[in-house]
């Protein structure tokens, strides 16, 4: 399937997409808040350019204490009333927007990253874009809440320099050709400037990912016993030092493109105060201008700068956020290609009799014309049937589970299900019929009982819990606790929270897919944390637990697959042998000689055993 191109947001839909999503929750944002604080930011900022020009004309026309006290009091009075207004209404403005950002746009995400099909999620490039798209809920002056931020104020810096621009006009057009000479030369320095900021984002991305992952290792227990054993701390100073002194020069080549709006500034500053000095002073010597007027249009000019400065400040952060607000929208419009909430539903007997598995030229590669990983696999599981898949690492083997699981779909061919094409199933239906214990996992750092059941405690039928822990062997594990089933795993979310073992953790994700208890079971891998003794005990387990069940296990160790109906050896993305543990060994072929050198270092370790114990040397427990 061809990759379809990144659809681009202009800065005008982003900022309809924000205000559409106030309004829809928080409608006295955008309906109050907003406009209040525009119009009383921008009557008080009228009122602070009039009150100099007002004193002079005072005093100009000699008209008293009193008419001064008056009328530049007045005006000073009402503009703090509209100062007061204008902090208000900011404060309440800011104020739903920083929890929209973390209520709304951060739940969005968290939804997203949690409900998307898996394919878009593993991908690559996906993972990127949801790096940068993040960027835009971290804190409250980037992406969404930086464009809330600065909306009202680019509305008012725009609004401020027409009114004064019309005012300058009136004057001499001279002066107002100046400032918008000054405003455009100040945007396109900017612009320059931000481009090559924003052609510079994933360089900075990729370096700050780096110093998180040595930073999060430097923290991190386990690896804490690598780093002192193998004195790895004086490397890790010198990858971070490199890293810091990257970071650096990307910083310094960054504010070397940012001079060049500073310098046109300071230029046209220059430029700006000596031509208005020069034609108002002018202007006040001919008598075409009174003093107080003189007074009021300097107090135009500069604030004509200042509402120039202030637009073009607010426009490159609009501009800034733009570019993660675009990212977010991007990785909420990623289009899943499963049915969602459509497609066949899974009846519940369905949903409790093993099914019948078939692939028909099913072929996988992860990229397209890529490597395949799969090809042209060709194979019918029958309802109730134990499969043991062997092979070497890398030849597919939980890519074929990934296929199974209905997180990817196969490059070529189909994947049937009780007949029925995977594709065609409504995607959240068919994982009622899929049970999973992964190679790698990591438990969310919560409650035991949560992690088994997948729901809250009062959701949770507690006898069948302890039923999926026992059978799991580690009731006892979770009986010596002082807590029990409500102990935390790790301390993250809980200072008594416990460490598990490898064991135990596998043990844990055992539990989980038998409380789960989906007719088709995916076994990846599910001992090899275990102990010889703990991992014969779990064989024993997982032939009661395949009962009445369709279930394919994945092992390294070929001894393990005894217990299954059939086995597949995969080489090379394909099915090189089929058949028994029996068939496969008088076949003499790759299976048997592999079988053949792990039964051979098994037989090697049981005479070292034995013959420690015989001279005594044992080993201690």
């Amino acid at each position: 399937m061809k990759e379809k191109k990144k659809k681009t947001y202009s800065i005008g839909s982003n900022i309809m997409f924000l205000l559409r999503a106030a309004d829809e929750t928080h409608p006295v944002m955008t309906r109050l808040w907003l406009p209040l604080f525009i119009l009383t930011f921008l009557f008080q900022q009228v009122l602070q350019v009039m009150i100099p020009a007002r004193a002079v004309y005072v005093i100009e026309h000699e008209l008293g204490a009193m008419s001064f006290l008056v009328q530049v009091g007045g005006i000073i009075f009402l503009y703090f009333i509209l100062k007061s207004a204008s902090i208000l209404s900011q404060e309440k403005y800011e104020s739903y927007s920083m929890l929209i950002r973390v209520y709304q746009f951060v739940r969005m995400m968290i939804k997203k990253s949690l409900t998307s099909d898996y394919c878009n999620r593993e991908k690559h490039e996906n993972q990127k874009l949801i790096d940068q798209a993040n960027g835009a809920i971290n804190s409250n002056y980037v992406g969404v809440e930086l464009m809330y931020r600065q909306l009202p104020r680019a509305v008012m810096n725009l609004t401020g320099m027409l009114l004064f621009g019309g005012a300058i006009l009136s004057v001499d057009v001279r002066i107002l050709v100046v400032l918008i000479a000054m405003l455009l030369c100040n945007v396109a320095a900017n612009r320059f400037a931000t481009n090559y900021l924003n052609s510079h984002l994933e360089e900075n991305a990729r370096l700050n990912r780096k110093i998180d992952i040595i930073k999060d290792r430097a923290r991190d227990v386990v690896c804490g016993k690598d780093i002192r054993l193998y004195k790895m701390e004086k490397w890790f100073t010198a990858l971070m030092q490199s890293y810091v002194e990257w970071g650096q020069k990307w910083q310094k080549g960054i504010e070397k493109h940012f001079y060049l709006p500073v310098f046109s500034d300071t230029v046209f500053i220059a430029l700006r105060d000596g031509l208005a000095y020069v034609i108002l002073i002018q202007k006040a010597l001919e008598g075409s201008i009174s003093l107080s007027v003189f007074t009021l249009m300097l107090g135009i000019v500069s604030g004509f700068s200042t509402w120039m400065f202030a637009f073009v400040d607010c426009y490159m952060d609009l501009m800034k956020s733009n570019k993660s607000i675009s990212d977010l929208r991007s990785v909420l419009d990623l289009k899943d290609t499963f049915l969602h909430g459509a497609g066949y539903p899974v009846s519940e007997q369905e949903s409790s009799d093993a099914p019948e598995i078939e692939l028909q030229n099913v072929s996988f590669s992860y990229e397209e014309g890529g490597k395949q990983i799969l090809s042209r696999i060709n194979l019918k599981i029958g309802a109730g049937e134990k499969i043991a898949l062997v092979g070497a690492n890398g030849e597919g083997k939980t890519t074929l589970v990934k296929l199974l699981c209905g997180f990817y779909h196969p490059t070529e061919g189909q994947i049937l299900v009780n007949g029925r094409n995977i594709e065609e199933y409504d995607i959240e239906q068919y994982f009622k019929l899929v049970g999973v214990v992964f190679q790698d996992v990591e438990p969310l750092p919560y409650r035991i009982v949560n992690l088994v059941s997948g729901r809250e405690k009062e959701d949770t039928d507690m006898n069948r819990f302890w039923l999926a822990v026992k059978r799991a062997g580690l009731q006892d594990k979770i009986e010596s606790l002082s807590k029990k089933e409500d102990t935390y795993i790790s301390n993250v979310f809980d200072d008594n929270g416990i460490q598990l073992s490898g064991g135990e953790i596998q043990k844990l994700m055992l539990a989980r897919c038998i409380y789960k208890n989906a007719p088709f079971l995916l076994l990846d891998e599910p001992t090899s944390a275990l102990d010889p003794l703990a991992e014969s005990a779990m064989y024993e387990e997982y032939n009661q637990l395949t009962r009445h069940k369709t279930s394919i296990f994945i092992s390294h160790r070929l001894a393990s697959t005894r217990f299954c109906d059939r086995i597949l050896f995969l080489k090379d993305g394909k099915i090189a042998e089929e058949g028994t543990h029996e068939e496969l060994i008088r076949n003499q072929g790759e299976y048997a000689r592999i079988y053949e050198i792990q039964s051979h270092y098994y037989t090697e370790q049981k005479e070292e055993e034995n013959l420690s114990e015989e001279e005594g040397i044992g080993y201690e427990a």
